[in-house]
């Protein structure tokens, strides 16, 4: 009789304690808010319906976007960003490229530099980063100092920064591109293929120089036939054979010969003029524009 009212009231307390803990928000142990069993590495039990974490951590989280393989792709990937005016994408994805030691090893073609410059100049500037903006306009200029941004095909406040950093700079543009602007020496032009080489035109300077070594080694070959043939009494036959019917044919081919070579070196020396000119006239009016 003792031991069953024992066990009555053990029961009781058991029921209190239990509706306490549920009252508090606690949860009895060895069971989960669900009902099922409650985990037993120390992990938090998944509300979501998934798989708890096995390791005690955290969820992890979603992966972050793809990354460039290549310069060539970042670059790629940030004129469409600027395009559609997602300029932090554009400054994240050259920042790494822009901010190398060496951006020629990078970006070895310099359309692509001069163009990721103009592009992440562009970005910095419209995303308050003026510092970053200023050093890419300045390297922009130091690659192409001719470069201007059209308020009409950029914002009106990025061709304006452009500006400033320009004017801020003048002064050592200047004496960078003075120091740095190739020579123009006319009297190279009047030596065949130095004036294309001069003017680092070297497709030209092989071409002219082909043709030319073409028609020298055809004229001194007829030459010598011519030679041969006359004999030593100019009597063109030589060892009692007669080649007085190749006389005409072969001096035709020299004189031919000579006269193209003569026209062609005269058309090598005219191009290097030009072109020699050309540059230097555009070389006086980029120093025109950096010195205002």
């Amino acid at each position: 009789m003792f031991a069953s009212r024992v066990a009555i009231v053990w029961l009781l307390l058991t029921a209190s304690i239990a509706r306490a803990q549920v009252a508090d928000g606690g949860v009895a142990p060895g069971t989960a808010p669900d009902g099922g069993a409650a985990p037993t590495d120390g992990g938090a039990a998944r509300t979501d319906g998934g798989a708890a974490p096995t390791d005690g951590g955290a969820a992890i989280a979603p992966p972050p976007a793809p990354i460039a393989k290549s310069p060539d792709a970042a670059l790629k990937r940030a004129r469409d960003d600027f395009d559609f005016g997602k300029y932090e994408d554009v400054v994240a994805s050259l920042r790494p490229i822009v901010e190398a030691l060496e951006l020629a090893r990078e970006l070895p073609e310099k359309a692509d530099r001069l163009e990721a410059l103009r592009v992440y100049g562009i970005a910095c500037t419209l995303t308050g980063r003026r510092t970053a903006a200023e050093g890419a306009f300045l390297l922009l200029l130091r690659e192409e100092p001719a470069t201007r941004l059209d308020p009409a095909l950029v914002r009106p406040e990025a061709a304006a920064f452009f500006d400033e950093v320009r004017a801020r700079h003048r002064a050592e543009l200047l004496a960078a591109y003075r120091k740095n602007r190739r020579p123009y020496y006319w009297a190279l032009d009047l030596i065949p293929l130095a004036g294309q080489m001069q003017n680092r035109q070297w497709r030209k300077a092989i071409a002219f120089g082909t043709i030319e070594l073409v028609l020298l080694a055809a004229n001194i070959t007829t030459g010598a036939l011519l030679q041969h043939y006359a004999g030593p009494n100019h009597d063109f036959r030589p060892n009692m054979v007669d080649h007085t019917g190749l006389f005409e044919p072969v001096r035709d081919v020299n004189w031919t010969t000579f006269g193209l070579l003569l026209g062609v070196t005269a058309g090598g020396i005219v191009d290097a003029f030009v072109v020699g000119v050309r540059r230097r006239d555009r070389d006086r009016e980029v120093e025109a524009r950096l010195g205002f």
